[in-house]
C-alpha cells in the first residue's frame, strides 16, 4: 500500500467517525483581524455596522473591539449613514444591540459632535449614554434641536 492510499484510507476513516455532542469544542483564542459586522432590519436594509481592527470572542454574544468603528444607517433604501461612533475600544453584546466602552468615545452626526468616556450605545432605543467627562458640539441651532 502506498502512503497517499494508507492517507487517504486514514482520512476516510476519521471521516466516518461520529462526532460526539458533548466532546471538546474548539474555540479561537487569537484575535479575529479586521472584524465587521452588520446589522438588518425585516426588509433587508442595513442599520448597523460594527467593525474592529481586531476582535476577540469572549461569548456566542459579545466581542471585544480595538480600534472600533461603530456606523448607523438610517435602515431604508437610501442606505443613508446617520451616525459614526469612533472608539479605541469597545464591547458589543449582540443579543442586547448594545456596544458599550469605559475608553472614549466620538460620536459625529449632521446635528451634533459628541466627546466622552464611560459609554453605551443601545441600537434599539437609538440611546447614547456618556457617563464622563460628555462634551456636546451642537451643528444646529439649539431651538431647532429641542422641537
Amino acid at each position: 500500500m502506498t502512503p497517499r492510499l494508507r492517507l487517504l484510507l486514514a482520512g476516510g476513516l476519521l471521516a466516518a467517525l461520529p462526532l460526539r455532542a458533548a466532546g471538546p469544542q474548539v474555540q479561537a483564542n487569537a484575535p479575529i483581524l479586521n472584524f465587521s459586522l452588520p446589522s438588518f432590519n425585516a426588509q433587508g436594509f442595513r442599520t448597523m455596522l460594527v467593525r474592529g481592527r481586531e476582535a476577540v470572542v469572549a461569548s456566542k454574544t459579545e466581542a471585544r473591539l480595538r480600534d472600533m468603528t461603530l456606523t448607523v444607517f438610517s435602515g431604508d433604501a437610501a442606505a443613508r449613514v446617520e451616525t459614526v461612533f469612533v472608539s479605541p475600544a469597545a464591547t458589543v453584546r449582540l443579543d442586547e444591540r448594545v456596544v458599550f466602552g469605559e475608553e472614549s468615545v466620538r460620536v459625529v452626526n449632521d446635528r451634533f459632535e459628541l466627546l466622552g468616556n464611560d459609554w453605551r450605545y443601545e441600537h434599539d432605543a437609538r440611546r447614547i449614554l456618556i457617563r464622563n467627562g460628555a462634551r456636546v458640539v451642537f451643528q444646529t441651532e439649539i431651538r431647532d434641536l429641542l422641537r
